[in-house]
């Protein structure tokens, strides 16, 4: 059978429509779902049209009713297109259903899947360019997936329904169009396991998300002349520091991208963590947005997030090595990527 290659936002529709059609305990809800939420739902309410469900403007009353439903042994997928929209369902989803099983003594699981999508977009601005990462990875009870592929996007999808405590799953939107060869049966992808996706042995770089894109393209232009650990996230509650620190202690060396801001950051928890018990050959790193907001304009923008040439370069400069010049065309800079990933 030859390779399907299908776009992010395909894979994530493509998971949703198997998990409906084998476990009727699926359903689906949130703002705009029937009409496609990105493409990652086209399609679907005609199909199953009492299980694809529009909503209300009311994001704590929508995910409230699926913890309800969670609890009582379905199964939802909740859908917010924005993360600060999410913000808004935030007690539903860290106080309610991240605590249900531990305040009743086990044995009362909540098998709630929140997709919420973050990060950059063309001309977003402040607002609705946020993650807010540290936020998601810092409640307790939780599970927190960010998915870097089309591939890591269907099978963390089918593992978090599938699993019995609430999974929120972080979805950057500037990923949706890339594209990847994905299997078109069911699989799962581990919930809390991070992943090395390129061996190396001078220096380890952990990313997630869309850095994880721009690593992958850095470790491309930098070719032959380091060579790079490249480990992805993949979880960041829990973060699953101990395939992290057995790289660490390989390499001697720790570079961590992050596409947000670096203050309260995914790489600063994983450097904290490392440095407890490892010992580096030189000081860990951290390659993140400045600590302000996104700005709107292009103008500003050119500068904000870390590029696969600014990966590079921090890569070679933590070698001490020559650094490289490399000029990015405004697509490149300011349009989300429609590149096929290995």
């Amino acid at each position: 059978m030859a390779e399907r290659i299908l776009k992010y936002a395909d894979a994530i529709k493509e998971a949703t429509e198997q998990l409906l059609e084998s476990d009727r305990r699926v359903f689906v809800l949130g703002l705009g779902v029937p009409q496609g939420a990105g493409g990652t739902t086209t399609g679907l309410s005609e199909k199953y049209p009492q299980r694809v469900l529009d909503t209300p403007s009311s994001e704590a009353a929508l995910t409230g009713l699926a913890v309800g439903s969670a609890i009582s042994g379905l199964r939802p997928i909740v859908h917010h297109d924005r993360v600060e929209f999410g913000l808004l369902a935030s007690d539903q989803m860290f106080t309610q259903a991240a605590k249900w099983n531990y305040m009743f003594g086990g044995g009362n699981p909540v098998p709630l899947t929140v997709r919420i999508v973050v990060g950059r977009q063309w001309g977003n601005g402040p607002q609705h360019s946020q993650a807010l990462y540290s936020m998601y990875g810092a409640v307790r009870g939780l599970k927190v997936v960010i998915p870097s592929s089309p591939r890591m996007a269907k099978g963390l999808l089918i593992a978090a329904v599938r699993d019995p405590n609430p999974v929120i799953v972080l979805e950057p939107r500037w990923l949706y169009q890339t594209k990847q060869i994905v299997p078109k049966k069911m699989y799962e992808e581990p919930l809390e396991k991070a992943r090395v996706v390129r061996k190396g042995k001078d220096i380890t770089v952990v990313a997630y998300g869309d850095g994880l894109v721009s690593s992958h393209e850095a470790c491309e232009l930098i070719g032959n002349r380091v060579s790079v650990e490249l480990i992805d996230v993949v979880s960041i509650n829990p973060v699953d520091h101990d395939t992290i620190k057995k790289s660490v202690m390989r390499t001697g060396r720790l570079l961590c991208i992050d596409t947000t801001s670096e203050a309260f950051g995914v790489g600063s928890e994983v450097i904290a963590n490392v440095m407890k018990t490892c010992t580096l050959e030189a000081r860990p790193l951290v390659l993140a947005a400045p600590n302000v907001p996104c700005p709107t304009s292009t103008a500003l923008t050119e500068f904000y997030y870390p590029t696969r040439a600014d990966v590079a370069n921090a890569i070679l400069r933590a070698l001490k090595k020559p650094t490289i010049r490399h000029t990015l065309t405004f697509q490149e800079l300011h349009l989300a990527p429609t590149l096929t990933l290995p």
